[in-house]
């Protein structure tokens, strides 16, 4: 019987035209999520502009989704920046999965120091070290996106993203709880429920395994065993969260439509429409 572990929460209806995150939210998401491990910064030496220079260092998002830096002014990347005033960066928010396996997002563009209070106290929110810091020997800088390039994940090819989408785009207010919602969905516990929800959500009555691979704000993803092959799927909520508590909420009420339809409960026709659903790949 299908164990109600996510508390119900209360969201309007909607129907939206997409199924799944764009490429647009999903760099941002990404780099939003980055911030609490910082980002490796290239300069090129100023030497030898042949030779590129790799350093760490601690960002934040302005509202545009351009990565404010903390840097020093003796340090060398600041040195290279004095002379050849563009940079890229890689965001990657590896403490939340296991190495190539994690997206990760690249930016190029220009470099300029920025004296903006609200950033300032952005930052020191995020990194409160920040704030004992001796000024102007330290300085926030901003890089201006000229390029923006994804990566979903090991083997997944990187994807330009449109700058003023990236511009317009808001991160995943489900991204932070993401993995913890996943892991308990893939407990011993639920692998009856997720079955049930292959059998009735996905039409899929003999699957051998069901894991849930991913989740966000618009569904979540499951991948099916069944027989000698592995088949993923999409599942899009029927209503839209607007925080991570609805998120579980929206979950939840699929399992428990899908339970409710294995027991042959009819509700008034609640589920004469399946939530809708889209088939990724076949192997």
């Amino acid at each position: 019987m299908l164990i109600f572990f996510l508390l119900f929460g209360i969201a309007g209806g909607f129907s939206p035209a997409a199924m799944e995150l764009s490429v647009a939210e999903r760099a941002r998401t990404t780099a939003d999520l980055g911030t609490s491990f910082g980002a490796a910064l290239s300069t090129l030496c100023a030497e030898d502009a042949a030779c590129p220079w790799t350093s760490y260092v601690d960002y934040v998002l302005d509202a545009s989704g351009a990565p404010i830096l903390l840097l020093r002014q003796s340090a060398e990347h600041s040195k290279n920046l004095r002379h050849h005033g563009t940079a890229s960066v890689l965001l990657h928010p590896r403490g939340l999965d296991r190495g190539a396996t994690c997206a990760r997002v690249t930016i190029v563009g220009s470099v300029e120091r920025v004296a903006d209070e609200t950033l300032e106290t952005a930052f020191g929110v995020a990194h409160p070290y920040a704030d004992a810091l001796p000024r102007p020997e330290f300085g926030l800088f901003r890089l201006s996106p000229r390029s923006v390039s994804f990566v979903g994940g090991f083997g997944v090819r990187a994807q330009a993203v449109d700058l003023g989408e990236y511009a317009s785009a808001a991160p995943d207010l489900v991204a932070a709880g993401a993995t913890d919602l996943t892991n308990e969905l893939n407990s011993p516990r639920h692998a009856e429920d997720l079955a049930v929800a292959a059998k009735h959500l996905l039409d899929v009555p003999d699957a051998r395994q069901v894991a849930v691979v991913g989740v966000d704000k618009l569904g979540l993803d499951l991948r099916v065993t069944r027989g000698a092959g592995v088949e993923e799927y999409r599942i899009a909520y029927r209503n839209k969260p607007h925080s991570v508590e609805d998120a579980k909420s929206e979950l939840n009420k699929l399992l428990q439509e899908a339970w409710e339809t294995d027991q042959g409960l009819d509700w008034d026709g609640a589920y004469a429409t399946k939530p809708r659903v889209k088939k990724y790949a076949r192997g």
